[in-house]
């Protein structure tokens, strides 16, 4: 029997993992312990551990780490005063190997806690970039903390073992979202309206925004461009989501709360739909817009048209029906009318690999070896040959 710990921090990296955490279960050499921590235990953030736990998923360890100040500072100290929690936790919980997803801080503080204990650590989505924020760093950071790597497409691979990584470490199973489309079946436009007590009248814009420090333009700034751009689409109804707890957020949480109430006979807000409820309202959706990954992931995958706003995103792989205006309300009011006339986001084929990845990387996590302490050499590319002058 080999134990498992994965950690979770936020409702987006849960849905991703929700696949993997069922395939864990149902290997009967899989030991699973779940670790919930981050936005999941904030009642300003819909404390989401309520949806973990609606799944059937037993928490094994709970590590609260935000003190709900979002400046640099607080962050920096929530980090420090969370690496003692995500420390207890896996001494008390021993598993073989502590399982991480994507970017942020929970995710780094929890890969710190786990390589300073000894801990193989397995990531997912390494390799990956946003130029516009400060997860860039620190998802390179996890990667040279770990010990697998789960990527999402074959150029992501490439770039970990580009960062010194073993390529038999490296692993392309494809992204998680991949299986979750696979089987998705969205709720009725009528059932989704009633449950969330929004409307989905025909145009509906789907929206969400989070803060990034390293982004084009302050944050709340491109926040007000955006609602001040979506406003300007005649007739267009807005349903706006709740935004990350990133440094920056408060501000950005109040401009939208603002707006809702300013303009509440065109604007709905849910602070989290859950995964189905939200690929639900993008199914049913016009336009999806902000600048979450679901832009250039989700939505092109359903078919529905995006506009990404910002270089929060900026990196990854943008298909043809994600289009990236200018951070002006003008320039997103062009692009949000030309995305509702387009009507279908399809962009075919995907660099995201086939259905499966929760099978896949149950599999690898059984059966790779995983030595303690993991230590790692670094491994060099073949040396480019060079002009002698």
């Amino acid at each position: 029997m080999r134990t498992i710990a994965v950690v979770t921090g936020t409702r987006a990296d849960y849905g991703l993992l929700r696949g993997l955490l069922r395939a864990i279960e149902d290997d009967a050499q899989l030991d699973l312990r779940l670790i919930v921590t981050g936005t999941h235990l904030s009642d300003a953030f819909g404390r989401t551990i309520g949806e973990i736990q609606s799944d059937g998923f037993e928490v094994a360890a709970s590590v609260p780490i935000w003190s709900g100040v979002d400046t640099p500072l607080a962050a920096a100290e929530d980090i420090g005063r969370a690496l003692p929690g995500y420390a207890r936790a896996l001494v008390e919980l021993a598993p073989d190997v502590v399982v991480v997803l994507g970017d942020r801080l929970e995710a780094f503080a929890a890969a710190a806690a786990a390589t300073i204990l000894s801990v193989p650590v397995a990531h997912i989505h390494g390799g990956e970039l946003t130029e516009g924020a400060m997860d860039d760093a620190l998802r390179h950071s996890i990667t040279k903390m770990s010990y697998l790597h789960f990527t999402s497409t074959a150029d992501h691979r490439r770039r970990v073992i580009q960062l010194g990584e073993d390529p038999e470490r490296v692993f392309f199973h494809g992204a998680p979202i991949v299986d979750i489309l696979d089987t998705f079946d969205a709720m009725p436009r009528e059932e989704l309206e009633s449950q969330f007590g929004i409307r989905m009248p025909d145009p509906t814009a789907l929206v969400t925004f989070h803060p990034a420090v390293m982004d084009v333009a302050p944050a709340e700034q491109l926040a007000e461009e955006l609602l001040e751009g979506l406003l300007a689409v005649e007739d267009l109804h807005i349903i706006i989501t709740g935004s990350n707890s990133d440094i920056g957020t408060e501000a950005v949480r109040e401009r939208i709360a603002r707006f809702v109430a300013e303009h509440a006979e065109r604007v709905d807000y849910v602070e989290s739909f859950g995964q189905r409820g939200y690929l639900s309202a993008m199914r049913w959706a016009s336009v999806v817009a902000g600048n979450s990954s679901s832009t250039v992931l989700e939505a092109p995958v359903l078919g529905t048209p995006s506009v990404l706003v910002g270089d929060r995103q900026k990196g990854r792989p943008i298909g043809a029906s994600v289009a990236v205006p200018d951070p002006t309300a003008g320039a997103i009011t062009a692009a949000i009318r030309g995305q509702i006339a387009a009507a279908s986001g399809s962009d075919g084929d995907t660099p995201f690999g086939t259905p499966g990845f929760a099978v896949r990387t149950a599999a690898t996590l059984r059966d790779a070896r995983l030595p303690r302490p993991p230590k790692k050499t670094f491994h060099d590319l073949p040396e480019e040959q060079h002009d002698s002058h």
